[in-house]
């Protein structure tokens, strides 16, 4: 896996209802949003029912392990999150479009009203998102579409997402306890900030609960390892290949040669994925896929120092990161950190 298939995913129906959207996207994600919320079956009634598959149940009886885990030991807030799963087709729950410069390495703001601004627009359909992508490529933006499996929405009870019953145990108390930190830590507009703390809650949690469910030397807890150590080396390519990519932008040339210039920058990629054992990467490649990427692999230092200072105890870990000054987390979090 490498790194859980998760995002925020623009809380749809909200910013739908906010958002100066067209008619057509309002009702789109409206109703994809309802349709989520009008299958939603209890976990706990699936549970007892007789004629529940085995497979379906043993995946199942998990979910509220994972979810008592995250609020009584990792101190998140309580609510009715994932107590319901719903039946999804389809490989991901929402699909993202993000974009960038095409010429630097700057991604491109979706604001709306209220909440702030995203580094993407979600959709329920995935040719919808394409179809978006294609037009912000007309408009000279590089564009991306990355599907998301699970998201966390405001005021709203998020059903699980069935597409999550067929990760492994590791992937799935990961995804749920990232899930669950954006309903407990979340700073308007700072979705950068909001996704490194929740994959940082999600990949320690998760250790955690890992060790403690099965053991730490499980067959669920090596395999999980080993999904990290993958996701480890492929987040050091891409850091590698935004180096590459940042010298060449700020470099010397026309635009029209840096553009062909970094094709070669993007062949060297593909190659060095290979080369390293690591799975093909997205086609196509530019410098909006390089950048969604980063925003799912945040440097865990500043909140591993964090944790130590606060004596590894999560309910003043997590108090104190609810406390960061919003206005700027990142430099607030190494503050704090000592």
């Amino acid at each position: 896996m490498g790194r859980p298939r998760v995002g925020r995913a623009l809380p749809l129906l909200l910013l739908a209802a906010l958002c100066a959207c067209s008619p057509a996207y309002v009702a789109r994600s409206a109703a994809g949003e309802a349709g989520l919320l009008w299958r939603r079956r209890s976990i706990a009634k699936t549970l007892a029912d007789p004629r529940t598959p085995p497979d379906l149940r043993a995946k199942l009886a998990l979910v509220p392990e994972i979810r008592r885990f995250a609020f009584e030991r990792l101190a998140l807030r309580r609510s009715s999150d994932y107590a319901t799963w719903t039946p999804v087709q389809g490989p991901a729950l929402t699909w993202l479009v993000s974009a960038s410069d095409r010429l630097r390495l700057r991604a491109k703001s979706f604001r709306f009203p209220l909440i702030g601004a995203f580094p993407y627009q979600g959709w329920f359909r995935r040719d919808l998102a394409e179809r978006q992508a294609a037009e912000l490529e007309r408009r000279g933006y590089d564009a991306a579409v990355t599907g998301a499996s699970a998201y966390n929405a405001p005021l709203v009870s998020d059903p699980l997402p069935s597409t999550l019953l067929e990760y492994d145990d590791g992937e799935l108390a990961q995804i749920l306890i990232h899930e669950l930190t954006h309903g407990t830590v979340w700073f308007k507009g700072r979705d950068d900030f909001d996704e490194a703390v929740a994959m940082w809650v999600g990949a320690r949690g998760t250790a955690q609960f890992l060790a403690e469910r099965f053991g730490a030397d499980s067959p669920q807890m090596k395999e999980w390892r080993a999904d990290e150590a993958e996701g480890a080396r492929r987040d050091a390519l891409y850091r590698e290949l935004k180096g590459r990519l940042a010298a060449l932008y700020a470099g010397s040339g026309t635009d029209a040669e840096k553009l062909e210039r970094r094709r070669a920058v993007f062949d060297w990629a593909r190659a060095q994925a290979k080369a390293r054992g690591l799975a093909p990467l997205p086609e196509p490649l530019n410098n909006a896929v390089v950048l969604a990427h980063e925003l799912y692999a945040p440097n865990f230092a500043p909140f591993d120092a964090l944790f130590d200072k606060n004596g590894r105890d999560w309910k003043r870990t997590i108090a104190a990161l609810k406390a960061l000054d919003p206005r700027d987390p990142f430099a607030a979090l190494r503050r704090a950190a000592g």
